[in-house]
Protein backbone atom coordinates (compact mmCIF):
# COMPACT_ATOMS: atom_id res chain seq x y z
CA UNK A 1 0.00 0.00 0.00
CA UNK A 2 0.99 3.81 -0.31
CA UNK A 3 -0.15 5.53 2.57
CA UNK A 4 -0.06 9.22 2.85
CA UNK A 5 -0.22 10.56 6.71
CA UNK A 6 -1.52 14.10 7.34
CA UNK A 7 -0.11 15.85 10.32
CA UNK A 8 -0.82 19.39 12.01
CA UNK A 9 3.03 19.79 12.71
CA UNK A 10 6.14 17.67 13.58
CA UNK A 11 5.95 18.68 17.10
CA UNK A 12 6.17 15.84 19.87
CA UNK A 13 2.57 15.66 20.72
CA UNK A 14 0.27 12.90 21.29
CA UNK A 15 -1.72 12.68 17.90
CA UNK A 16 2.03 13.21 16.14
CA UNK A 17 3.63 10.36 18.34
CA UNK A 18 0.54 8.32 17.09
CA UNK A 19 0.92 9.43 13.53
CA UNK A 20 4.57 8.57 13.14
CA UNK A 21 4.23 5.34 15.40
CA UNK A 22 1.65 3.94 12.61
CA UNK A 23 3.88 5.44 10.22
CA UNK A 24 6.94 3.24 11.08
CA UNK A 25 4.93 0.06 12.09
CA UNK A 26 3.44 0.31 8.16
CA UNK A 27 7.04 1.08 6.47
CA UNK A 28 8.31 -2.07 8.15
CA UNK A 29 5.49 -4.19 7.11
CA UNK A 30 6.73 -3.32 3.25
CA UNK A 31 4.32 -0.43 2.89
CA UNK A 32 5.07 3.16 1.42
CA UNK A 33 4.62 6.13 3.66
CA UNK A 34 4.43 10.03 2.75
CA UNK A 35 4.19 12.03 6.25
CA UNK A 36 3.01 16.07 4.92
CA UNK A 37 2.73 18.40 7.83
CA UNK A 38 1.75 22.15 7.93
CA UNK A 39 3.96 23.70 10.18
CA UNK A 40 7.32 23.32 10.87
CA UNK A 41 8.66 23.03 14.30
CA UNK A 42 12.55 22.35 15.81
CA UNK A 43 11.70 18.63 16.11
CA UNK A 44 13.00 16.19 13.84
CA UNK A 45 11.83 13.16 13.18
CA UNK A 46 14.46 10.73 11.36
CA UNK A 47 12.88 7.97 10.39
CA UNK A 48 14.59 5.49 7.32
CA UNK A 49 11.96 4.52 3.96
CA UNK A 50 9.51 8.00 5.35
CA UNK A 51 9.41 10.55 3.46
CA UNK A 52 8.51 14.23 4.52
CA UNK A 53 7.41 17.48 3.07
CA UNK A 54 5.83 20.42 4.27
CA UNK A 55 2.29 21.57 2.63
CA UNK A 56 -0.02 24.72 2.72
CA UNK A 57 -3.43 24.60 2.85
CA UNK A 58 -3.38 24.83 -0.70
CA UNK A 59 -0.70 22.90 -1.91
CA UNK A 60 -1.39 20.38 -4.22
CA UNK A 61 -1.05 16.23 -2.98
CA UNK A 62 -1.47 13.53 -6.08
CA UNK A 63 -4.19 12.14 -4.64
CA UNK A 64 -4.38 8.80 -6.67
CA UNK A 65 -1.09 8.31 -6.02
CA UNK A 66 -1.89 7.14 -2.65
CA UNK A 67 -4.27 3.71 -1.61
CA UNK A 68 -4.70 6.11 1.93
CA UNK A 69 -4.90 9.22 2.93
CA UNK A 70 -4.61 9.06 6.99
CA UNK A 71 -5.26 12.40 8.76
CA UNK A 72 -4.97 13.40 12.73
CA UNK A 73 -6.46 16.81 13.58
CA UNK A 74 -8.74 19.94 12.70
CA UNK A 75 -6.36 21.35 10.39
CA UNK A 76 -5.06 18.21 8.49
CA UNK A 77 -9.30 16.73 8.10
CA UNK A 78 -10.23 20.44 6.97
CA UNK A 79 -7.29 20.12 4.26
CA UNK A 80 -8.81 16.68 3.28
CA UNK A 81 -12.11 16.94 3.23
CA UNK A 82 -12.46 20.25 1.28
CA UNK A 83 -8.97 19.77 -1.16
CA UNK A 84 -9.25 15.62 -2.07
CA UNK A 85 -11.50 15.10 -5.17
CA UNK A 86 -14.51 12.96 -4.72
CA UNK A 87 -13.58 11.04 -7.10
CA UNK A 88 -10.35 10.34 -6.22
CA UNK A 89 -9.61 6.45 -5.98
CA UNK A 90 -7.76 6.66 -2.43
CA UNK A 91 -9.78 6.14 0.57
CA UNK A 92 -9.86 8.85 3.37
CA UNK A 93 -9.09 7.74 6.92
CA UNK A 94 -9.26 10.20 10.47
CA UNK A 95 -8.70 9.41 13.87
CA UNK A 96 -10.04 11.17 16.03
CA UNK A 97 -7.75 12.33 19.44
CA UNK A 98 -10.79 13.32 21.73
CA UNK A 99 -14.45 14.03 22.91
CA UNK A 100 -15.14 17.06 20.28
CA UNK A 101 -17.63 19.53 21.71
CA UNK A 102 -16.40 18.59 25.61
CA UNK A 103 -12.77 20.11 24.98
CA UNK A 104 -13.82 22.79 22.51
CA UNK A 105 -16.00 24.33 25.60
CA UNK A 106 -13.32 24.45 27.92
CA UNK A 107 -11.13 26.77 25.05
CA UNK A 108 -14.09 28.58 23.70
CA UNK A 109 -17.45 30.36 24.42
CA UNK A 110 -20.42 28.83 23.32
CA UNK A 111 -20.81 29.62 20.10
CA UNK A 112 -17.25 29.39 18.85
CA UNK A 113 -17.07 26.08 20.65
CA UNK A 114 -20.11 25.31 18.83
CA UNK A 115 -19.31 26.85 15.12
CA UNK A 116 -15.80 24.65 15.18
CA UNK A 117 -17.50 21.62 16.23
CA UNK A 118 -20.42 21.46 13.92
CA UNK A 119 -17.41 22.50 11.21
CA UNK A 120 -14.81 19.25 12.11
CA UNK A 121 -18.06 17.03 12.31
CA UNK A 122 -18.98 17.57 8.92
CA UNK A 123 -15.69 17.62 7.95
CA UNK A 124 -15.00 13.99 9.02
CA UNK A 125 -18.65 12.83 7.27
CA UNK A 126 -16.85 13.55 4.19
CA UNK A 127 -14.32 10.79 5.34
CA UNK A 128 -14.91 6.80 4.45
CA UNK A 129 -14.02 5.88 7.57
CA UNK A 130 -13.58 7.37 10.92
CA UNK A 131 -10.91 5.66 13.94
CA UNK A 132 -11.68 6.40 17.56
CA UNK A 133 -9.53 5.67 20.54
CA UNK A 134 -11.83 3.82 22.81
CA UNK A 135 -15.16 1.56 22.93
CA UNK A 136 -16.67 5.18 25.33
CA UNK A 137 -15.88 7.35 22.22
CA UNK A 138 -17.00 4.82 20.00
CA UNK A 139 -20.62 4.94 21.51
CA UNK A 140 -19.98 8.77 21.30
CA UNK A 141 -19.71 9.61 17.78
CA UNK A 142 -21.95 7.37 16.94
CA UNK A 143 -24.41 9.47 17.90
CA UNK A 144 -22.60 12.34 16.15
CA UNK A 145 -21.86 10.33 13.14
CA UNK A 146 -24.64 8.10 13.06
CA UNK A 147 -24.43 6.94 9.17
CA UNK A 148 -20.33 6.79 9.48
CA UNK A 149 -18.07 4.13 9.57
CA UNK A 150 -16.56 3.74 12.66
CA UNK A 151 -13.65 1.49 13.94
CA UNK A 152 -12.18 2.05 17.49
CA UNK A 153 -8.07 1.49 18.06
CA UNK A 154 -6.38 1.73 21.18
CA UNK A 155 -3.12 3.77 20.90
CA UNK A 156 0.09 1.89 21.49
CA UNK A 157 3.58 3.07 22.87
CA UNK A 158 6.79 1.63 23.28
CA UNK A 159 9.13 1.85 26.04
CA UNK A 160 12.56 2.71 25.32
CA UNK A 161 14.50 4.00 28.26
CA UNK A 162 16.86 6.63 27.83
CA UNK A 163 18.11 8.13 31.23
CA UNK A 164 20.71 9.32 29.23
CA UNK A 165 17.83 12.31 28.26
CA UNK A 166 17.24 13.35 32.34
CA UNK A 167 19.31 16.42 33.03
CA UNK A 168 21.75 15.92 36.34
CA UNK A 169 19.84 19.03 38.08
CA UNK A 170 16.52 17.57 37.48
CA UNK A 171 17.97 14.13 39.04
CA UNK A 172 18.76 16.36 42.10
CA UNK A 173 15.30 17.86 42.17
CA UNK A 174 13.76 14.81 42.75
CA UNK A 175 16.10 13.43 45.19
CA UNK A 176 15.61 16.43 47.30
CA UNK A 177 12.01 15.83 47.04
CA UNK A 178 11.92 12.52 47.86
CA UNK A 179 14.73 13.44 51.01
CA UNK A 180 12.19 16.19 52.36
CA UNK A 181 8.79 15.37 51.50
CA UNK A 182 9.14 11.60 51.13
CA UNK A 183 8.14 10.74 47.33
CA UNK A 184 8.02 12.44 44.02
CA UNK A 185 4.82 13.13 42.52
CA UNK A 186 5.36 12.90 38.57
CA UNK A 187 3.28 14.98 36.33
CA UNK A 188 3.43 15.19 32.37
CA UNK A 189 1.17 16.89 30.97
CA UNK A 190 0.06 20.29 28.42
CA UNK A 191 -0.88 22.82 30.92
CA UNK A 192 -4.28 23.68 29.89
CA UNK A 193 -7.86 23.84 31.91
CA UNK A 194 -8.48 20.12 30.80
CA UNK A 195 -5.32 18.87 32.50
CA UNK A 196 -6.64 19.68 35.97
CA UNK A 197 -2.64 20.42 37.85
CA UNK A 198 -4.52 22.16 40.14
CA UNK A 199 -6.08 19.97 41.81
CA UNK A 200 -2.50 18.01 42.68
CA UNK A 201 -1.48 21.83 43.95
CA UNK A 202 -4.39 21.69 46.50
CA UNK A 203 -3.80 18.66 47.30
CA UNK A 204 -0.07 19.05 48.14
CA UNK A 205 -1.33 22.05 50.49
CA UNK A 206 -3.56 19.78 52.36
CA UNK A 207 -1.21 16.64 53.09
CA UNK A 208 2.58 17.08 54.44
CA UNK A 209 3.97 14.54 52.48
CA UNK A 210 5.27 14.31 48.44
CA UNK A 211 6.50 16.70 46.00
CA UNK A 212 5.49 17.59 42.66
CA UNK A 213 7.42 17.75 39.40
CA UNK A 214 5.53 19.78 36.22
CA UNK A 215 6.66 18.93 32.95
CA UNK A 216 5.07 20.63 30.37
CA UNK A 217 4.24 23.87 29.05
CA UNK A 218 0.97 26.06 27.97
CA UNK A 219 -2.06 28.80 29.13
CA UNK A 220 -2.33 27.57 32.54
CA UNK A 221 1.12 28.00 33.82
CA UNK A 222 0.60 31.77 35.04
CA UNK A 223 -2.22 30.91 37.11
CA UNK A 224 -0.65 27.73 38.63
CA UNK A 225 2.68 29.09 39.72
CA UNK A 226 0.22 31.63 41.10
CA UNK A 227 -1.48 28.92 43.07
CA UNK A 228 1.87 27.81 44.50
CA UNK A 229 2.32 30.50 45.69
CA UNK A 230 -0.49 31.08 47.31
CA UNK A 231 -0.26 27.76 49.29
CA UNK A 232 3.16 28.49 49.73
CA UNK A 233 4.52 25.09 47.94
CA UNK A 234 7.33 26.89 46.40
CA UNK A 235 9.92 23.88 47.98
CA UNK A 236 7.24 21.22 47.01
CA UNK A 237 6.30 22.14 43.46
CA UNK A 238 8.65 22.50 40.74
CA UNK A 239 7.87 23.62 37.22
CA UNK A 240 10.39 22.02 34.50
CA UNK A 241 8.82 23.15 31.50
CA UNK A 242 8.88 21.52 28.11
CA UNK A 243 11.25 18.31 28.12
CA UNK A 244 11.29 16.70 24.98
CA UNK A 245 11.49 13.05 25.41
CA UNK A 246 9.80 13.84 28.85
CA UNK A 247 8.63 9.82 29.53
CA UNK A 248 12.07 9.49 30.40
CA UNK A 249 11.27 11.21 33.53
CA UNK A 250 9.21 8.64 34.89
CA UNK A 251 12.21 7.10 36.02
CA UNK A 252 12.59 10.20 38.59
CA UNK A 253 9.04 9.94 39.91
CA UNK A 254 7.47 7.49 43.00
CA UNK A 255 3.95 8.14 41.72
CA UNK A 256 2.43 9.70 38.17
CA UNK A 257 -0.86 11.42 38.40
CA UNK A 258 -2.77 11.89 35.83
CA UNK A 259 -5.94 14.51 36.84
CA UNK A 260 -7.99 15.06 33.62
CA UNK A 261 -11.21 15.37 33.32
CA UNK A 262 -11.27 13.82 29.78
CA UNK A 263 -8.74 12.26 27.12
CA UNK A 264 -8.99 10.36 24.23
CA UNK A 265 -6.33 7.54 25.16
CA UNK A 266 -3.36 8.76 27.05
CA UNK A 267 -0.18 8.27 25.93
CA UNK A 268 1.64 9.51 29.35
CA UNK A 269 -0.53 6.73 31.12
CA UNK A 270 0.52 3.72 29.00
CA UNK A 271 4.18 5.47 29.82
CA UNK A 272 3.81 5.91 33.22
CA UNK A 273 2.77 1.94 33.38
CA UNK A 274 5.63 1.19 30.93
CA UNK A 275 8.30 2.38 33.82
CA UNK A 276 6.49 0.48 36.38
CA UNK A 277 5.02 3.87 38.36
CA UNK A 278 2.34 3.50 40.71
CA UNK A 279 -0.22 5.55 38.84
CA UNK A 280 -2.90 7.42 40.43
CA UNK A 281 -5.56 9.01 38.16
CA UNK A 282 -9.27 10.49 37.53
CA UNK A 283 -11.96 8.20 37.52
CA UNK A 284 -13.17 9.14 33.65
CA UNK A 285 -14.04 6.89 30.92
CA UNK A 286 -10.95 6.39 28.77
CA UNK A 287 -8.44 5.84 32.16
CA UNK A 288 -11.09 3.26 33.62
CA UNK A 289 -11.14 1.66 29.95
CA UNK A 290 -7.45 1.42 29.61
CA UNK A 291 -6.43 -0.10 33.22
CA UNK A 292 -8.89 -1.43 36.38
CA UNK A 293 -8.53 -1.15 39.87
CA UNK A 294 -6.48 -3.49 40.28
CA UNK A 295 -3.53 -1.78 38.06
CA UNK A 296 -4.07 2.21 39.03
CA UNK A 297 -5.53 3.75 41.79
CA UNK A 298 -8.55 6.32 40.80
CA UNK A 299 -10.05 9.19 42.83
CA UNK A 300 -13.42 10.42 42.35
CA UNK A 301 -13.49 12.87 39.30
CA UNK A 302 -16.00 14.91 40.58
CA UNK A 303 -14.73 15.81 44.23
CA UNK A 304 -11.14 16.62 44.35
CA UNK A 305 -10.73 15.65 47.95
CA UNK A 306 -10.44 12.12 47.36
CA UNK A 307 -7.27 12.53 45.51
CA UNK A 308 -6.01 12.43 49.20
CA UNK A 309 -6.53 9.33 49.70
CA UNK A 310 -5.83 7.73 46.41
CA UNK A 311 -2.37 9.00 47.23
CA UNK A 312 -1.86 7.26 50.36
CA UNK A 313 -3.54 4.20 48.59
CA UNK A 314 -1.06 4.33 45.77
CA UNK A 315 2.20 5.04 48.19
CA UNK A 316 1.40 2.19 49.94
CA UNK A 317 0.88 -0.11 47.39
CA UNK A 318 3.51 -2.34 45.59
CA UNK A 319 1.46 -4.92 43.19
CA UNK A 320 -0.11 -2.46 40.98
CA UNK A 321 2.66 -0.89 39.33
CA UNK A 322 3.46 -4.69 37.82
CA UNK A 323 -0.36 -5.56 36.52
CA UNK A 324 -0.29 -2.15 35.27
CA UNK A 325 3.09 -2.98 32.99
CA UNK A 326 1.66 -5.96 32.10
CA UNK A 327 -1.09 -4.37 30.69
CA UNK A 328 0.97 -1.86 28.69
CA UNK A 329 3.25 -4.12 26.90
CA UNK A 330 0.85 -6.65 25.83
CA UNK A 331 -2.20 -4.57 25.06
CA UNK A 332 -1.04 -0.90 23.97
CA UNK A 333 2.07 -1.58 21.85
CA UNK A 334 3.00 0.07 18.86
CA UNK A 335 2.94 -3.05 16.91
CA UNK A 336 0.05 -3.66 18.03
CA UNK A 337 -1.78 -0.67 17.05
CA UNK A 338 0.16 -0.85 13.82
CA UNK A 339 -1.50 -4.43 12.95
CA UNK A 340 -5.04 -2.91 13.52
CA UNK A 341 -4.61 -0.17 11.31
CA UNK A 342 -2.81 -2.18 8.67
CA UNK A 343 -5.57 -4.57 8.49
CA UNK A 344 -8.17 -1.48 8.38
CA UNK A 345 -6.46 -0.24 5.27
CA UNK A 346 -6.29 -3.52 3.63
CA UNK A 347 -10.49 -3.92 4.60
CA UNK A 348 -11.09 -0.43 2.69
CA UNK A 349 -8.90 -0.54 -0.47
CA UNK A 350 -9.94 -4.59 -1.18
CA UNK A 351 -11.90 -3.10 -3.93
CA UNK A 352 -9.98 0.11 -5.16
CA UNK A 353 -8.92 0.18 -8.64
CA UNK A 354 -5.28 0.03 -9.35
CA UNK A 355 -3.40 3.48 -9.09
CA UNK A 356 -2.39 5.23 -12.88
Amino acid sequence: MKIAIIVPSLRGLAPVQVAMAVAVQLVRTGHAVTVYYFKTTSVVWQVEAIGFEKISFFSRIDWDAYDIIHSHGFLPDSFVALRKPQHSRAKSVSTIHNYVFPELKLLYNQAVSSTIGWTWVSMWKKMDHVVVLTDDALQYYRKLLPQKSLSRIYNGKNIVRDPGTILPQHRQMAEEIRRNYSYCIGSIAALIPRKRIDIVVRHLSRVEAGGLMILGEGPQRKHLEELVVQHHLQDRVKFLGYIPQAHAYNELFDISVHPSMSEGFSLSLIEAAGYQRKIVCADIPSFREAFTVDEVTFFNSDDELTIDQAMLEAWRDHEKPMRAYQKAITSYSEERMGEEYEGLFRQLIAFLPPAM
